[in-house]
């Protein structure tokens, strides 16, 4: 049985929001507090952080630093005060509720979350806290995936004369979103990007399989062609035999679906399937 005590922290989330009308944003930091020590800590992304800017890929780095710098500044202000004035348990709360209440800007705070953590560790647990929601950020399937679809976006919009949409795709009773499709003279034309950047294997498979899923209640339900769907793959970054494995479990799921496979860096194949509205070559391709 362990003897170490636990106490409760609160702690917000600092998320990079450079665009407020589209509500994308990154999270670059965590503020954490232990009331009942009167202890407040944070920690922030570094300021040449290029995940953030490649996942905002249309903007300037500059407003990343800027932000990150002065919002570094202002927390060390906050930090200091809370020592130095000795703020703890309803004031510590009361201080921290009004720094982290909502506003309209780059940078600005989650809601608050509570949780209970090892009394008197407080960079501990805020170490564990930067490592759940920044560090690991960028390093999940959602978020690679999304960054996969503005590429192909940006890509087609130079190269193609149609145009890929998100679209929710209605089989049965059932409405499926799709994050770029194409409706033309010859039904619909989709595309999912796949990463496989889980933690684990079993997260990678259930992910996978998700998507796999979804494709083949499409065709079930005749909303599309399997030649007419495309899988854009990255190989996990992970050389663990574990990964590699449903890594190829799952690209062969699709393949036996009749659903073509490509590398996600194979730009030309790509635009060759998105643009060719006829004729299309049958079956599936893939590039191990």
């Amino acid at each position: 049985m362990s003897n170490h005590t636990n106490a409760v922290y609160q702690y917000a989330v600092v998320r990079f929001m450079p665009f407020i009308e589209t509500r994308e944003f990154a999270n670059v930091g965590i503020v954490l507090i232990d009331p009942k020590k009167g202890k407040f800590r944070f920690r922030l992304a570094p300021t040449r952080f290029g995940r953030v800017t490649k996942f905002f890929d249309d903007i300037d780095g500059r407003l990343y630093r800027n932000a990150i710098d002065s919002f570094n500044w202002e927390l060390e202000r906050v930090e200091h005060y809370c020592d130095t004035h000795g703020l703890r348990s309803k004031e510590l709360v009361e201080y921290f509720t009004e720094l982290t209440r909502h506003r309209e800007s780059v940078l600005h705070f989650s809601a608050i979350g509570r949780m209970m953590g090892e009394a008197g560790k407080i960079e501990l647990e805020l170490q564990k806290l930067y490592q759940r929601f920044v560090a690991r950020d960028f390093v999940n399937e959602e978020y690679r995936e999304q960054q996969m679809v503005k590429v192909l976006k940006q890509t087609f919009a130079k190269e193609l004369i149609v145009k890929y949409t998100q679209k929710k795709l209605k089989a049965g009773v059932l409405d499926i979103p799709m994050p770029l499709v194409y409706e033309g003279g010859d039904g619909y034309k989709v595309i999912k990007p796949l990463a496989f950047e889980q933690n684990t294997p079993l997260k990678a498979y259930e992910h996978g399989i998700h998507w796999a899923k979804r494709v083949e209640i499409l065709i079930k339900k005749h909303v599309i062609l399997p030649e007419r769907a495309l899988f854009t793959v990255e190989k996990p970054v992970t050389e663990s035999s574990g990964m590699v494995e449903v890594y190829d479990d799952i690209v062969r799921e699709i393949i036996q679906l009749g659903v073509q496979v490509e590398q996600f860096n194979n730009t030309n194949k790509i635009i060759q399937f998105a643009r060719f509205d006829n004729n299309e070559t049958n079956g599936a391709n893939t590039t191990h």
